[in-house]
Parts: structure tokens; C-alpha cells; sequence
């Protein structure tokens, strides 16, 4: 029987019992598609609420700026959120989690060609999406590549929103991340949004965009 040093299996072992702890503070939540347009548990935190599952039209308004080669599959937002929006007390979400899949399914090589494309921009990569009508973009601060792994690469961007509607004079700085990420055979785009102080202030954006990809991990083991 092959020997190992002890450090080694202490370590191994240490590193399993984190995933797992880390996976119970997470509180992951389940979630798969009710259409079957993808086996994917996508595991929103506990604690958010579908849109997509609870209106469709909005769910369609505030998807209408993606480009049709990806679904939709669930559009997260805190529960307290949807409550207040329900009620009349909000307009919008400040924070929110997209799930979306690509109409066709990256290789490997494709995938890794990708990657490689995302390091060559330093993270900048283009965004074809388009901002709600009643938003314009005022300028966009690139936060490069914020994690990586070999089935995934994250990279973001913090945005100044501005209303179109000048009487208001109001503007607003939300962080995104984008996560490319290959499971069970899909090609998968995971978005994270979140208001943000100023362009330093993204501590909790990567955190929080870091957690729900291990909660999809945890949940499809």
C-alpha cells in the first residue's frame, strides 16, 4: 500500500471538511428549471426569491437587454426586496443573480480559447447587453479577472448608471460580475449585480459572486 505523509492526508482532510463547512455557512438554496431547459441545480443563496418563476413579465422586461443566443433560466433577488416590490415600495432590485444558458455548448478547447481571449482583454471583454431604457451609461470601471478555475473564469466591471430623466440628478454605481462556467455539459453565464459605494467598494460584490459558484458546485456534486 502506497504511503503518504501525514501532512499531506491532514491537509487533504482540512481542505474537505472547509468545502463542507463553507457549503453550510453558505446556506445554499436549490433551484432547477421548471421548463427543463437545463439539468442544473443553480443553488441561488437562501434567502432570494425567482422573479422569473413569480412574473414572467417582468422577468421578460428585465431580460429584454440580453442577447437572444442565451435563456434565461432564474432571475434571484433578496426575499426582503421582492416583498417590498410587491408591496409598492420598491422600484427596482439593488442586488440581483442572473442565471443564464448559452444556446450552444462551448468544447473544452473552446472553452480554454475563451479564457484566453478574458486574459488578453486584462477582464475588459465587450458587453453586448443593453442597460434598462430608462438608464444611460456614464462610464464603466474594468475590475479584471476576480477568480479563476479550470471549468471557470469570473471578471467584472463597476458601472455609473445615470437617469436619463435629468430633473432627477441621480446616478448610481453598480458592480457586475460575469462568470463563464462549463457544468454538466452546458455552457452557463452567471451574472452578479450589486450597488456599490464607489469603485473600491467591491469586497462584498466578489464575495458574494464567489459563494453562489461554490453553492452550484456544492449543490451538483
Amino acid at each position: 500500500m502506497a504511503k503518504f505523509p501525514l501532512k499531506c492526508l491532514c491537509s487533504a482532510a482540512l481542505v474537505a471538511l472547509s468545502a463542507s463547512a463553507l457549503a453550510g455557512a453558505q446556506r445554499c438554496g436549490n433551484f432547477r428549471d421548471s421548463r427543463s431547459r437545463s439539468s442544473v441545480d443553480f443553488a441561488p443563496l437562501e434567502g432570494y426569491t425567482d422573479v422569473c418563476s413569480r412574473d414572467f413579465q417582468l422577468c421578460v422586461a428585465l431580460t429584454l437587454g440580453y442577447p437572444p443566443s442565451v435563456e434565461t433560466i432564474g432571475y434571484f433577488v433578496p426575499n426582503a426586496q421582492w416583498q417590498a416590490y410587491k408591496t409598492g415600495k420598491l422600484k427596482g432590485f439593488s442586488r440581483y443573480l442572473i442565471a443564464q444558458r448559452s444556446g450552444r455548448t462551448l468544447s473544452s478547447e473552446e472553452f480554454t480559447d475563451f479564457k484566453r481571449y478574458v486574459h488578453a482583454q486584462q477582464g475588459a471583454v465587450a458587453d453586448h447587453s443593453k442597460v434598462p431604457s430608462f438608464f444611460e451609461v456614464q462610464g464603466r470601471m474594468p475590475l479584471g479577472i476576480v477568480d479563476e478555475t479550470e471549468e471557470s473564469i469570473s471578471y467584472g466591471t463597476v458601472v455609473k448608471l445615470e437617469k436619463k430623466d435629468q430633473s432627477e440628478h441621480s446616478s448610481e454605481l453598480v458592480g457586475a460580475i460575469n462568470i463563464a462556467f462549463q457544468l454538466k455539459g452546458e455552457s452557463l453565464s452567471l451574472y452578479v449585480f450589486d450597488v456599490v459605494k464607489d469603485p473600491n467598494d467591491v469586497t462584498k460584490i466578489k464575495a458574494l459572486a464567489k459563494q453562489w459558484l461554490q453553492c452550484i458546485r456544492h449543490q451538483n456534486t
